[in-house]
């Protein structure tokens, strides 16, 4: 399954919405690393069932500022990229 968030800075905080299968994923984070940590902590209790079915969720990241009066500590554009696969019991 493909879960595709489009993040957006505003305020000090960035923010991650999915449209996904089923409803939508919101989170935040102060910073990107943080803000990556809550998307994988988000999608991962989203949909605990189907991981647990042993389903692969790819999850894409993406960012492009729209305005080009962003701080310059910000980055203009991001993407990433990983995938879960739920952990086999007992391992």
């Amino acid at each position: 399954m493909l879960v595709t968030f489009e993040v957006i800075y505003g305020d000090g905080w960035w923010s991650a919405s999915a449209h996904a299968p089923g409803n939508a994923i919101y989170t935040q984070g102060k910073s990107i690393g943080e803000l990556i940590d809550n998307i994988l902590e988000a999608t991962s209790l989203h949909y605990t069932e189907e991981l647990g079915a042993g389903e692969q969720i790819t999850i894409i990241t993406r960012y492009k500022s729209k305005t080009h009066e962003q701080e310059s500590q910000i980055p203009s554009y991001f993407e990433y990229k990983v995938d879960i696969i739920a952990a086999t019991p007992g391992c």
